[in-house]
């Protein structure tokens, strides 16, 4: 193995100036500096010179990519560009961009709205109704009662029934009403027997489309 090179500036001599042991070193002698083992540094002057380097305005850093910059615009950490003399325009309120998809649903509720009562208005009412009883002669067999639908013209089906003084009803009866119809009569034929005098009345009832009474009294005689 070898032994290091000893630093030549480490080397020193000592000269013994006095004549007993332990008398402490006074003088300290260096030898002469070995010229490779000087190190020469040049002035801070001429150091700063040769390793000063200038720029023009600035050192320009790393350019931004594409992605960089939109993903910076994205969180808010770079604003985008904006040519001057232009303003920015803030984004619209969210109300202002369904404008156009809320007005259509309106439309479209309205549109059904109108139909189902236009639908409803052009079917058959009732408008009102009215009996009529005969002069009854004495002992007769059979009255014959009649009822007047007043309607408004629009074609559809009446359901409607007879009721009696005596406690007696009739079924649901169907009378069938025409375009442009206004007027539809019905009977009841109501049978006497026996002798005696009773005093009676019948009443219409209309059940739909609309909800109509009317009624007549008679009386009926025979002795």
């Amino acid at each position: 193995m070898s032994t290091p090179s000893e630093d030549p500036r480490l080397r020193f001599a000592r000269t013994d100036r006095a004549s007993g042991p332990g008398t402490p070193d006074l003088d300290v002698t260096l030898p002469t500096a070995d010229p490779a083992a000087t190190l020469h540094l040049p002035p801070p002057e001429a150091e700063a010179a040769e390793g000063e380097t200038r720029f023009g305005p600035g050192v320009p850093g790393a350019q931004d990519t594409a992605e960089d910059r939109a993903t910076g615009i994205w969180r808010g950490t770079v604003t985008a560009d904006v040519p001057s003399g232009v303003a920015s325009r803030r984004p619209r309120p969210w109300w202002r961009r369904e404008l156009r998809f809320l007005l259509v649903v309106v439309a479209v509720v309205v549109a059904v709205v109108l139909g189902m009562r236009s639908c409803t208005v052009a079917g058959l009412h009732v408008l009102g109704a009215k009996v009529t009883a005969p002069e009854v002669g004495r002992c007769a067999k059979t009255v014959v009662v009649t009822g007047v639908l007043r309607t408004d013209g629009h074609p559809g089906t009446v359901d409607y029934r007879w009721k009696r003084s005596d406690g007696t009803a009739s079924a649901v009866l169907h009378q069938t009403v025409g375009r442009n119809v206004k007027s539809s009569a019905v009977v009841l034929r109501w049978s006497f027997d026996g002798r005696g005098t009773m005093k009676a009345t019948a009443t219409l009832e209309v059940l739909s489309p609309d909800r109509v009474t009317a009624s007549a009294a008679f009386t009926y005689t025979c002795s």
